[in-house]
């Protein structure tokens, strides 16, 4: 793409700029650092600050630390002029490698803004430092800056979680006293919960739940299912069940998106029996997890041998249905025909069939195989015409359709598949072939 921009440097600093940009924004650092140096051998000059920014963000997002540092060096090197935002990413690396006193200094060098003061702020509460990021949260106003409430929401948040309560209650008041939060006691909790929520301010957002329940002041669906979100959203899944028991009990209806985002969360556990029984009971209301996640725990159960709850998941899944990938689906295929369960087997690909779903082609060998040691011809036959509407067939496919269907004296069909798989170039190994062609003697 570089090189069809030759004619003009504003065209190939464009493209670059966008390309930079593309590949940053789809979490593709390698590939943009790849381009970057493309850029920097071609002397494609200047380089957009905004396209570099964007990429440093991204290597920052993987935690490609040391990668993020060298390209700031290649950055300065390259004379990029960096605007504040990139001294917003500087200071992020800072925090994240826990140098935070090399980010404060860039607060007493002129490089100050409302991000920076606020990695700080944040750096310190994780810390369990309360008395410097109150001096920072206090500075902030000293520089003309005015936090809101996303900084004391923060603050609050990391207080909560190390049950800081005289912290809480200073942090509390403060909000209180500048309108971030209406006067206390609150005469309706459920839109402070959300807004907390609505921040992923998880441990504040509970705290206010807890006493909302205990005053019994009246906590909305909607606060149950923002409370459920943000707990699955931020890894605090012991919690979601907790909340999810008060649903369940209570007999609340939740929106699709929070019934989702706990199956989500649940998949992601170490499969156990409580997990199981969770799962079920979401999917029987109707709410199938992503694909993805649910996959995996189909294929951690049969990879641990736990046949019964893969099938159990596989065929709630399939009544609503849905599909999960074809290795789940091919793993407990394999299991029935290799322990002598053709019919469940057949019956578990039917489904998956009418689904529109398919399996992988050494699955359906091992089905044909089954098939035929049942003698189950013609259902061995429909299932090969499907692998052939998939065009999903293999030398070892033919191989055993051309076995099988000679066991059975089928010889015209035989010789017909014959014919198809050499047209196909499917033919097998010399010894294997002649092997094939003795059967029709």
């Amino acid at each position: 793409m570089i090189e069809t921009c030759k004619d003009s440097v504003e065209s190939q600093g464009l493209v670059c700029s966008v390309v930079l940009k593309c590949y940053s924004k789809h979490g593709l650092v390698f590939d943009g650092l790849e381009i970057f140096r493309r850029i920097v051998d071609f002397k494609i000059y200047p380089i957009s600050i905004h396209s570099c920014n964007a990429l440093l963000d991204g290597l920052q997002q993987k935690n490609e630390i040391k990668l993020a540092w060298c390209f700031c060096g290649s950055i300065v090197r390259c004379g990029v002029s960096v605007d504040m935002f990139t001294w917003s990413l500087i200071a992020r690396l800072l925090c994240k490698e826990g140098k935070i006193v090399n980010a404060v200094k860039m607060l007493n060098s002129g490089f100050s803004s409302a991000v920076i003061y606020d990695l700080v702020i944040q750096s310190y509460c994780q810390m369990g430092n309360y008395a410097n990021a109150m001096d920072y949260l206090n500075e902030m106003y000293c520089k003309n800056f005015t936090p809101g409430f996303r900084i004391y929401s923060l603050v609050l948040d990391e207080a909560c979680k190390y049950d800081n309560v005289g912290v809480v209650e200073m942090i509390i008041s403060d909000m209180v006293a500048k309108e971030l939060l209406p006067s206390i006691p609150f005469s309706d909790y459920n839109l402070v919960i959300q807004k907390f929520c609505e921040f992923g301010r998880s441990y504040a957002a509970e705290m206010l739940f807890e006493n909302a329940l205990k005053e019994k002041s009246g906590v909305h669906n909607d606060s149950y299912g923002c409370m459920l979100r943000v707990l699955c959203k931020e890894g605090r899944v012991k919690e979601a069940r907790r909340v999810y028991g008060m649903i369940k009990e209570k007999g609340i209806s939740l929106s699709r998106s929070s019934y989702c985002a706990f199956a989500d969360a649940i998949c992601k556990e170490e499969p156990s029996e409580e997990v199981d029984k969770l799962l079920k009971d979401v999917i029987a209301r109707g709410f199938v997890p992503h694909g993805s996640e649910l996959s995996k725990l189909i294929a951690y159960h049969c990879k641990q041998g736990r046949w019964k709850e893969a099938e159990n998941l596989l065929n709630l899944i399939l009544e609503k249905r849905m599909l999960p990938d074809s290795c789940s689906c091919s793993s407990l295929v394999e299991y029935y025909c290799a322990n002598g369960h053709v019919n469940m087997a057949v019956a578990l690909n039917d489904r998956i069939r009418k689904l529109g779903g398919t399996l992988g082609v050494k699955t359906y060998n091992l089905l044909l195989i089954g098939l035929f040691k049942e003698r189950k011809t013609g259902e061995a036959i429909q299932v090969f015409d499907y692998m052939r509407s998939l065009n999903v067939r293999s030398s070892t496919s033919f191989t055993i359709m051309i076995i099988g269907l000679c066991h059975e004296r089928e010889m015209r069909k035989a010789m017909k598949i014959h014919d198809e798989m050499l047209n196909a170039r499917l033919k097998p190994d010399k010894a294997t072939y002649k092997r094939l062609i003795s059967k029709f003697s």
